[in-house]
């Protein structure tokens, strides 16, 4: 018996899902360094080949450490180079094991012209810079599913709120555009940071530089930077800052993501019943045979929480260093590789809930008739076609809802109006038919046709603009990825020229 529930679901969830549902109750965590053994491979490589253009180190030198980094490699692939914890880190484990296997002379060479400090601000960079690039890739996939979704539910009427009560009728297009929209601007900040950081620290050092003849510029060009950074001590002094950026970006994105998950629990609710999530994202219970609970949702919830308080530590870390490296930013490292792996998976989880979700449209409309949420249209109509004030006319629905609530009516009578327009000394034609259609949910979605707003047309282009804004974004995530290519390129070049 693997779960204590699930016999009355028609689907059930995947591996995924179960594993971000269960969070860490039965599976633990890696290593943080095992995340960087890559990134360290690398900028290893970029480092000692520089050494070697710069005459520091010999050809024989580069050769073989070339050789041993590349057997770390392929190792660390094989799932069998692991981190051994008497080395304190993964610097250390890569250059111990060129060291054992060919030697002092060679493996003792690899730290010339380098420091702990910069290696490991260098690697974080690295590993970081992936993160943005894989966050943006899935952040498109989701807007664009979300986008899909709407584009199918262009007519599909229904009740938008304020304080969780009926405000006005709006589109649930519009809705899931507005939500698009949110999460479009993640991308944008992801962007931002990559702007902001996409430079190397490496040279800089234990923060003072060196009196080897280095090129900074030219590892920077094997690593895909854009340049150096300009000033030593700053990456290092500030190692916390870029993640405490991402923790932030990370942070607000998983509150657009918490959003719509509670706007989705709420609109499945037996009570408002107005959406239905597929089973494989929906847990039991141990006891009530009957429960579908929406707990993929409930765990994006707690994880914009917890990016929250991570983000919080982050800020107090770099609040108050001395120039130079502190020891106390080493922490910095595991929460931001908390972060990212607690909150990455949200974006495919959410993609999944909005691909399958049934959405029910004779109920939306429904609640489209209830709770007086027409009054507002109504205001608006007579204002428009009967030349009154907008305020003396809010004065006259207001009094025709009071009078509605007293006839047990959800929308704003015709008998009520007169009423109302009686008792305040109101002359103005008005029709029922007039009335009837002003409160028709229909004909109020077709008049709101102002940019940005539910009715067809307006979603349509904000839909289109949208897209539009993603092609760009694709553009510059393929431009991205094309320039790291080209740097590990410029790398795989040397090795072969010299016959590695």
């Amino acid at each position: 018996m693997d779960r204590l529930w699930g016999k009355a679901f028609k689907q059930h969830p995947t591996k995924e899902v179960i594993e971000f549902m269960a969070g860490r109750d039965v599976k633990g965590c890696k290593a943080a360094d095992e995340n960087l053994i890559e990134f360290d491979i690398w900028g290893t490589k970029a480092h000692v080949i520089m050494l070697w253009k710069q005459n520091i180190i010999s050809r024989e030198d580069v050769k073989v450490i070339l050789k041993g980094l590349n057997e770390i490699q392929n190792l660390w692939k094989l799932g069998r180079f692991n981190l051994d914890p008497e080395r304190e880190d993964v610097h250390t484990n890569i250059e111990s094991f060129i060291i054992e296997r060919y030697g002092i002379e060679y493996g003792g060479k690899i730290h010339t012209a380098r420091s702990r400090n910069d290696q490991v601000v260098l690697d974080m960079r690295l590993y970081l810079r992936e993160e943005a690039l894989q966050l943006v890739d899935a952040t498109i996939d989701l807007v664009e599913c979300i986008l899909e979704k709407a584009s199918e539910n262009l007519e599909v009427v229904m009740p938008g709120f304020t304080h969780h009560q009926h405000a006005m009728l709006t589109t649930f297009s519009h809705v899931l555009s507005s939500f698009a929209v949110a999460i479009k601007r993640d991308i944008l900040r992801y962007r931002g940071w990559y702007n902001l950081f996409n430079r190397c620290p490496l040279g800089g050092v234990s923060s003072y530089s060196t009196t080897f003849p280095i090129d900074r510029e030219l590892t920077s060009h094997m690593l895909g930077f854009d340049g150096p950074e300009p000033n030593s001590i700053d990456p290092i002094t500030n190692r916390w800052e870029p993640e405490t950026e991402m923790a932030f970006i990370l942070s607000m994105a998983m509150n657009h993501l918490s959003t719509i998950a509670q706007t989705l629990i709420l609109l499945s609710t037996t009570e408002f019943n107005m959406v239905e999530l597929a089973d494989q994202y929906k847990t039991g219970s141990s006891i009530m045979p009957q429960k579908k609970n929406p707990c993929s949702m409930e765990v994006i919830k707690a994880k914009a929480a917890l990016s929250h308080g991570l983000l919080m530590s982050l800020l107090s870390i770099g609040k108050s260093n001395m120039i130079g490296y502190n020891r106390d930013t080493q922490w910095t490292k595991y929460l931001i590789m908390d972060l990212v792996r607690e909150c990455k998976p949200s974006l495919h989880i959410l993609k999944g809930v909005i691909e399958t979700l049934q959405v029910k449209k004779e109920r939306m409309y429904e609640q489209c008739n209830r709770g007086f949420i027409t009054a507002t249209s109504l205001l608006e109509s007579i204002v428009q076609d009967c030349n009154l004030p907008f305020r003396e006319a809010k004065f006259l629905i207001e009094e025709a809802v009071r009078y509605s609530e007293i006839e047990g009516s959800e929308k704003v009578t015709f008998s009520s109006l007169r009423k109302a327009l009686k008792e305040k000394g109101i002359d103005i034609s008005i029709t029922q038919k007039q009335v009837d259609e002003y409160q028709d949910p229909m004909q109020i979605i077709n008049r709101k046709r102002t940019l940005g707003g539910p009715s067809q047309d307006a979603v349509s282009l904000s839909i289109q603009t949208i897209r539009e804004d993603l092609r760009r974004d694709k553009e510059w995530l393929e431009q991205k990825r094309k320039m790291i290519d080209e740097a590990k390129g410029r790398i795989k070049d040397i090795e072969e020229s010299l016959n590695i």
